[in-house]
């Protein structure tokens, strides 16, 4: 997170001391931590490999240690270790358990709404690993790749930030004349390497502590889209050949390949937007109509520009595409039309990116396309979507004119479509207003209609369905051999154990004996206790007044409450109690003070024991009405908090009920 991490940011020190061999800036440890605490942060601060299974590990250790801790920054640490953690767990497999980490790491923010974990562009990183969670553990594994793209490339848009920052600070500090500074450029082109590769970065990291939290962390995300988009490919084994002749190493040239995105060869139009535009936009009716009088192919729009066709009997048909978002804003893309001559097969180009689709609409019947080995007829008027990453050949029965349009695949999202706008507008010939033009369009139609396209996509979809029965089945079929392997295995322990029934009783008679022992020290305690209170009478009489006793009953079960909560990792309820228990502790000493006073105001006598009732109980009819009272609210108040999902509150309230509970049954008995 830029806005967050740059509050660790420490001083780099001259770059020249760095580059002569000056020792790394060590960060320190918050001074609240815990000596223990602070030796562990400071492991995972030194350790080569952040997120191995050893660092992990003192990762669980460190968060231990921050338990309790009312530091106005502790919440803040607390966030991002459990950040890390549900990282490490992601790594692992465990996705269930990944996303509770991060929402457990999430409350300690009291964020204003959990929507800023995906608006905000230091939090949505951590937002969107939580979603690809959600989907893995469902099986959606195209979804949770485009959340895991999304969430690297806006925590790459943010280390950039953080680079220009740092390279302005080590400009300020020595002064740009002495020539020793690298361009920033240098530091950008090394980001990839995530500090492990280049000339610059790995020198940098031990000045600014700052990558050495974000670097990491940016890599474990690269690195789980590379994995997811290994698992896909064993679903769709077209996709090793479209990576092989897409995949480049150039973040600026005209192929790219996408990882975790696929593709079914041939689908309906139903499920693309930029498809059911054609027809609800008019672009299916203009198109059968200037297709009738053409006779040689022509480009309508190549890379987010108007053809040379449009100007040549298609002008209502190109006016119609440029209102279409997903076409017009295709960089990669070219909208074209293509006479098809009778009996003769017709092959389309390759995608220069699987991030495209292709729309193939036909201008009568009898026209055909093949994709891969699936061929399909096409009725005149009505698009198909075909996946032109892999061969895809025309046939017809006579000349016919095809529309052949490019949009942007429904799952690449809209921070990944600017990003390639902007990068790769040299290549593509697009001037700076252009690039303008193409972002405001994608962006735009994001807000309205991406995730909506995305959803619409992915319905009724084989690949889908065929993924998340396979899986399911899997998961199915390993929980089911778990059970069977643990009962097969109590089954051959029950049948081995020819001293069970022995080991039984003497478990027993130990039990029983242990009982006994449990059962003798309790009534010593309670003894004990009571040969206390009976000294602590004589000592000090005033400590049994009645109102003294009952506030410190308050304060026993306000900490006993604490003890629970700080378990359970609640650590906002717990930060509650602590207050709580500090006013019943002033309480406790004020009431106390003024049970001594009236004991010696009364010539250190003890007051009759009617007096002590009178005054301790005044009207048990008024009191017990009082606090019937008070309960009904409290319920009323705690049960509202819940519907409003106030859950805080309602655990406040649930202690108070208890402690009105507890003296309504004093008083009643």
């Amino acid at each position: 997170m830029v806005a967050a991490s740059l509050l660790l940011l420490v001083g780099l020190g001259p770059w020249a001391a760095s580059a002569q061999g000056g020792g790394p800036q060590k960060q320190e440890a918050p001074k609240w931590m815990t000596d223990d605490g602070k030796d562990l942060y400071s492991d995972i601060m030194a350790a080569d490999h952040p997120f191995d299974d050893a660092t992990c590990e003192i990762r669980e250790k460190l968060l231990a240690t921050l338990r309790g801790i009312g530091d106005k920054e502790a919440g803040h640490y607390r966030y991002l270790v459990l950040k890390e953690i549900g990282m490490c767990e992601f790594n692992k497999g465990d996705f269930d358990k990944a996303k509770k980490r991060i929402d457990s790491g999430i409350s300690e923010l009291n964020l204003p709404s959990d929507d800023m974990m995906l608006t905000n562009p230091e939090l949505a990183p951590t937002g969107l690993l939580r979603e690809a969670a959600k989907f893995m553990k469902n099986h959606d594994l195209t979804q949770a790749a485009t959340a895991l793209r999304r969430a690297r490339e806006i925590s790459e848009r943010g280390l950039k930030k953080i680079l220009k920052m740092i390279h302005k600070q080590m400009s300020g500090q020595q002064g740009s004349s002495r020539g020793n500074i690298p361009p920033v450029e240098t530091l950008l082109e090394e980001l990839s390497g995530y500090g492990r590769t280049g000339t610059v970065l790995p020198m940098l990291m031990p000045q600014a502590p700052i990558l050495k939290q974000e670097l990491p962390f940016a890599e474990q995300i690269d690195k789980a889209v590379e994995s997811l988009d290994k698992k896909i490919l064993g679903f769709a084994p077209q996709l090793k050949a479209i990576r092989t002749t897409l995949d480049s190493k150039s973040k600026g040239g005209t192929l790219m390949y996408v990882r975790g995105l696929v593709s079914d060869a041939i689908a309906p139009s139903d499920r693309f937007m930029a498809a059911m535009e054609l027809i609800e936009g008019g672009a299916v009716k203009a198109f059968k109509e200037e297709a009738a009088s053409a006779e040689k192919s022509a480009t309508l729009l190549k890379r987010t520009k108007q053809g040379s066709g449009c100007g040549k009997g298609f002008t209502k048909t190109c006016e119609a595409l440029a209102k279409i978002a997903d076409l017009k804003s295709n960089s990669f893309g070219e909208s074209r039309v293509v006479i098809v001559k009778a009996g003769k097969k017709q092959s389309l180009e390759a995608c220069s990116t699987n991030a495209n689709l292709g729309i193939i609409l036909a201008s009568e019947g009898g026209v055909s396309v093949t994709v891969g080995a699936e061929k399909k007829d096409l009725l005149a008027g009505l698009p198909v979507v075909v996946d032109f990453c892999q061969e895809v050949t025309l046939a017809a029965e006579k000349q016919a004119a095809v529309l052949f349009a490019q949009a942007w695949h429904p799952e690449f999202a809209a921070v990944e479509r600017t990003t390639e706008l902007r990068s790769r507008s040299k290549a593509f010939d697009l001037s700076e207003d252009e690039v303008k033009a193409a972002v405001k369009i994608v962006n735009d139609n994001a807000k309205k209609s991406w995730e909506k396209s995305g959803k619409q996509w992915r319905n009724e979809s084989p690949f889908q369905e065929h993924v998340k029965t396979s899986l399911g089945k899997a998961a199915s079929d390993a929980a089911t051999a778990a059970e069977d392997a643990a009962e097969a295995k109590k089954k051959e322990d029950e049948a081995n154990d020819t001293d069970r029934a022995d080991n039984i009783a003497k478990l027993e008679a130990k039990r029983a004996e242990k009982k006994q022992k449990q059962a003798d020290a309790e009534a010593k305690r309670l003894a004990r206790k009571k040969q206390l209170e009976e000294e602590r009478a004589s000592r000090d009489p005033w400590l049994n007044e009645p109102v003294v006793l009952e506030v410190e009953k308050k304060l026993a079960d306000l900490k006993e409450a604490r003890r629970d909560a700080s378990a359970k990792l609640e650590f906002d309820l717990t930060s509650e109690l602590s207050k709580d228990i500090n006013a019943a502790e002033r309480e406790l000493k004020k009431v106390t003070k003024k049970a001594r006073k009236a004991f010696k105001k009364s010539g250190g006598k003890a007051a009759p024991a009617e007096e002590k009732k009178a005054e301790a109980e005044g009207s048990s009819a008024d009191k017990i009405a009082d606090i019937k009272k008070k309960l009904d609210d409290v319920k009323k108040e705690k049960e509202a908090a819940a519907e409003n999902e106030n859950f805080k509150e309602a655990k406040r309230l649930k202690v108070v009920q208890k402690d009105l509970e507890d003296k309504l049954k004093k008083l009643e008995l």
